[in-house]
């Protein structure tokens, strides 16, 4: 923000008029003073393809920055109403940031693996992108995370260079990002890794790779990842933090690693919400 305004500054002398704060102050930073709801909102045929979108209201009316949300559960299981605190902090900053809580297609459902549940994403996406007047937010540049499968599920996502998808930020909550790790597997995921595989790791090792965030990232990442790992976390350890923080760094990518000695596998949502707004 503070370029924005050394930039405004310099033209003052000479161009007072045609400086105004909406052209340089982030849209995410102007106060929201409510929020239109939508729950439910189906962005595909199927009854897994739905989400809540939290659209703020401001006085300008701008386009609002857009954060999507993916909920955790082994890839297999869960719901997005387990994300619902994170959504109340969100909101209660008051940012001009539409906040997209969504669910997918899950492992548990016969036919479905990471790539169905790849294309759910590309197809919330496109719903968005598609609705971007509708919902008042920007048409592209969005921020995804989401908290362990669906952590994993973000990165993956945003690593994977989707044609035409330009993210502007990613961000993984005690997110597995490297499947072949046999302590990863071996903590209780063996199952549910096979079930977004199709198959065993010894029958298919590469198809783990690639379905692993820190195997596929590469200089095409987008410009930040944020990741959050617990000490007491039983379930994904923060070795799998520490290896894709790892591998950014020989991309010579940027990236945020925050690590709390005291958090377990259901990460506190306050922990979170200040880190990832600093990113829009």
């Amino acid at each position: 923000m503070r370029k924005y305004i050394v930039r405004c500054a310099c033209l003052i002398p000479v161009l007072l008029s045609g400086c105004h704060m909406s052209d340089v102050t982030p849209a995410i930073e102007e106060e929201a003073t409510s929020y239109n709801e939508y729950f439910n909102r189906s962005y595909g045929a199927d009854p897994f393809q739905k989400c809540d979108i939290y659209s703020p209201v401001t006085a300008s009316e701008r386009p609002s920055e857009v954060l999507i949300l993916l909920h955790g559960g082994a890839w297999e299981a869960g719901d997005k109403f387990y994300l619902t605190p994170s959504v109340t902090g969100l909101k209660a900053k008051k940012k001009n940031l539409t906040i997209v809580n969504a669910n997918y297609r899950l492992t548990s459902s016969k036919g479905i693996r990471l790539e169905q549940q790849m294309a759910d994403i590309q197809l919330l996406v496109e719903y968005l992108r598609k609705n971007a007047a509708k919902y008042n937010i920007t048409e592209e540049g969005f921020v995804i995370g989401g908290v362990s499968a669906g952590g994993h599920l973000a990165l993956n996502y945003a690593y994977s260079n989707f044609p035409g998808v330009k993210i502007k930020g990613v961000v993984g909550v005690a997110a597995p990002t490297d499947l072949t790790s046999e302590p990863l597997r071996e903590a209780g995921l063996e199952i549910p890794i096979q079930l977004l595989i199709g198959k065993t790791f010894a029958d298919a090792p590469e198809a783990y790779q690639s379905a692993s965030p820190f195997f596929i990232v590469n200089h095409k990442a987008p410009p930040i990842t944020l990741l959050f790992y617990g000490g007491k976390d039983v379930v994904v350890p923060k070795e799998q933090g520490e290896i894709l923080c790892f591998k950014l760094n020989l991309l010579r990518l940027k990236y945020r690693y925050y690590f709390y000695p005291e958090e377990t596998h259901d990460f506190t949502a306050d922990l979170l919400i200040d880190k990832i707004l600093a990113i829009f």
